[in-house]
């Protein structure tokens, strides 16, 4: 076995040793520190927030994430408050600071910036998305991306497609569409709230 076999295979291992036999080295009344595998396969169990640094090799759930939050799956139960770094980011209550992955999703209402191909805010979004995709009920702030959908657009819409239902602010694109409007719904390149 080569070298760089060798040294893969002891990264791997360590990384499966982690989380199952560390829980108790690293585990402290804050729970600081959460390393996941894959959930249950944790430090910090799926039931308790972190407050600190949590590492997701895999996939790593928790309650409330405070800090910065890293990996592959990023699932947050209840409320984010940091920086997400990650494939997937997922937070089922609302979220205080700066999402970053391919995919974005946050359940409740969003205070600061997703940044990724997809982004969505099932809510209200007060900051920004930027990515190919954007979507929100409620924008209060800037959405940047070739499709921008908002219910609700309050600020700034930039992108190919912009639509929105109601909006107090700006639209610039090819294509921007208010669809609550009687007259002028659809308005080429630049369109506002007359």
């Amino acid at each position: 076995m080569n070298r760089s076999n060798m040294l893969l295979v002891a990264v791997l291992t360590a990384l499966i040793a982690v989380p199952v036999c560390a829980q108790d080295i690293l585990r402290d009344e804050d729970n600081r520190v959460s390393i996941s595998l894959i959930t249950p396969v944790q430090i910090v169990d799926a039931h308790e927030s972190v407050r600190g640094v949590r590492l997701n090799l895999l996939y790593g759930r928790n309650m409330d994430v405070v800090g910065f939050d890293a990996g592959v799956f990023n699932v947050t139960t209840r409320d984010f408050s940091g920086f997400g770094l990650g494939l997937i980011n997922y937070t089922g209550g609302e979220s205080y600071g700066v999402h970053a992955a391919p995919l974005n999703w946050a359940r409740n209402d969003y205070y600061g910036g997703q940044i990724g191909l997809a982004n969505y805010t099932r809510t209200a979004l007060l900051g920004m998305q930027v990515g190919l995709f954007n979507c929100v009920d409620v924008l209060s702030g800037f959405q940047l991306g070739l499709i921008n959908r908002a219910d609700g657009a309050s600020g700034v819409q930039l992108g190919v497609v912009n639509l929105t239902k109601d909006l107090e602010g700006f639209q610039v694109g090819l294509i921007n569409v208010v669809s609550s409007r009687e007259h002028f719904r659809f308005v080429p390149l630049l369109n506002a709230s007359w």
